[in-house]
Formats: structure tokens, sequence, C-alpha cells
């Protein structure tokens, strides 16, 4: 929405885990909120959710590992990028947190939750096809032009060198298509997304973490034990929309879900109120239990 408040991006925190430097914002105070952005796309994916959850809590969104002004890492599996956002929340001294993930994001604190569930306080995924938990039957032939990135993105070397010099034009297609609302990502805002993924090696850590989908679903397939954790699964009506709460329910029996009417997969800059409306609605009554 135009009336929505943007934020600046102004004071940029680097934090040091050993050899990764992780880049991030904070704003706020109160119960900490951890967001964890999508692909392709960096932390500035939030700048409009910022504003409105910081107003009730400390909001602290980062650039995933070997994203906009994060640092490289070796290996981008689920589980990895997991260990390094806990080693970023010890180093913080936080000591329990709310944890949001969009897309690549998703898949990360969905790993999150399996492996460090102790630090969580609530959990909330938003339009993401989770690995080990998506349905197989979404990568039929019939959904390839839903799914064909998985397989595109996962091949060695051939996207890297089919973008070259297109990056932007790759960048842009995926907004125009799979969002609903066409005009919430201005060419401003894809302008931001392009510079911050034609530095060196940015486009080809966003397709490793694709590279890396299949080791990331073996490492959850094999947790069989459910959380207990609450999930706050969210959908796009013309993306992901239902699957997100059916595939969150495998690993937990304690999830509710929700549907964004007329929003495509870009939920938090398609409907950055509404989706702040539901959040703020789940873990403000998830703090009354505790």
């Amino acid at each position: 929405m135009s009336n929505t408040p943007i934020y600046k991006f102004l004071n940029e925190k680097k934090l040091i885990l050993d050899e990764i430097e992780i880049a991030y914002h904070q704003e706020g105070e109160g119960e900490v909120i951890i967001l964890l952005h999508g692909w392709p796309q960096t932390s500035y994916m939030w700048r409009k959710v910022i504003p409105i959850l910081s107003k009730n809590f400390r909001v602290i969104a980062l650039d995933l590992p070997g994203l906009g002004n994060s640092s490289d890492t070796l290996n981008y599996d689920t589980k990895n990028i997991a260990t390094i956002i806990n080693d970023f929340r010890n180093k913080l001294g936080i000591k329990k947190f709310h944890l949001i993930g969009h897309d690549i994001g998703a898949w990360v604190a969905t790993s999150y939750s399996l492996f460090f569930e102790e630090y969580l306080n609530s959990l909330v995924i938003i339009d993401a096809g989770i690995p080990g938990l998506i349905p197989d039957d979404l990568f039929k032939l019939e959904n390839a032009n839903k799914v064909w990135q998985f397989y595109f993105h996962s091949l060695d070397s051939i996207p890297e060198f089919l973008t070259k010099g297109k990056e932007k034009e790759y960048i842009s297609w995926y907004f125009e298509k799979k969002s609903y609302i066409k005009n919430s990502i201005k060419e401003e805002d894809i302008e931001n997304y392009y510079l911050s993924y034609i530095k060196p090696n940015k486009m080809r850590n966003g397709f490793e973490y694709y590279r890396y989908f299949e080791k990331s679903a073996l490492q959850n397939k094999k947790q069989t034990s459910k959380i207990s954790t609450k999930i706050l699964a969210i959908g796009g009506e013309f993306a992901v929309s239902e699957q997100v709460g059916i595939a969150m329910k495998k690993i937990s029996n304690n999830v509710v879900s929700s549907i964004i009417k007329e929003c495509g997969h870009y939920v938090p800059e398609e409907k950055a109120e509404e989706l702040c409306e539901i959040i703020n609605s789940f873990i403000l009554s998830e703090l009354k239990k505790l």
C-alpha cells in the first residue's frame, strides 16, 4: 500500500562469527523477532514490515550468509545456515526469540526449529516449499511452471553462465511472474536487489541454497520427532497457499494456518499490513502463555 511506512536501512550493523560476517539491521525494543529473507532478495524485503512490527518488538533483519552484505560460507545446507543463525543469536545474547522466515529464509527457519527449538518462542513460515516437507506431487511435470527453478538453480555452473549480464532481467522476471499485486515491488526495489546480486559471488551463493536442497531435505526428514513450538503458517492465495500449513503439520501438531487473499508469493512486500496484523496477533497471544 502507498501509505505503508518504509524502513530506511540507514544503520547497518556487522557481527563477526568465526570467519563469517553477518550484516543486520535492528529496530524497536522488547521481545526479539528475527527475520530471514528469501531469494532473490535481501533483508531489504522487510522494509514495509519492520516499521510495523518494531512498534511492539525488537526486530532484527539480517542478510542470510552469502547474500546481501553478509559474507560467504562454505556450505549452504539449511542445517549449517541454521547453526550460523544460532551462533548469531548467541553472540547477541538473545536467550529466546520469535523466528520469521520467507522463501529460502523459511527453509532455514524450519531447520532452526528442528535443531535449535529450545531457543524459540514461536515460528512463522511464509510462503515456501520446505525441503523434505514439500509434497512430492508438487514436482510433477504439470507443475513445472511453478517449480522449474528448483531444478535449474541446482545445476552446476549453468545458472551463473546463463544469467551473467542478465541478472536484472532474471530477478525482475520472478517479481513479475510470482507476485499478484504487480506494483508492490517497484523498479527502485528491483534495482536495490539487482545491485546486491551483481556483487561478487552473490548470484552463485543464491543458487547454492538450491544446490543443497536435497541435503537439506534429508536433514529435515531425519528429524522424526515433532516439535512443540507453535507455528504460524502463512501462504499467499495465488502462491503456495494452504500447502504451507500442510507441510508444517508434518513437524508439529501445533500449527495455525492463514491464507492471505489476493496475494502472490512475495507476501511481506505485497500485503505487509495484513501480514503484520496476523503476526502481531499470533505472537502477542503466545506471549500471554509464557
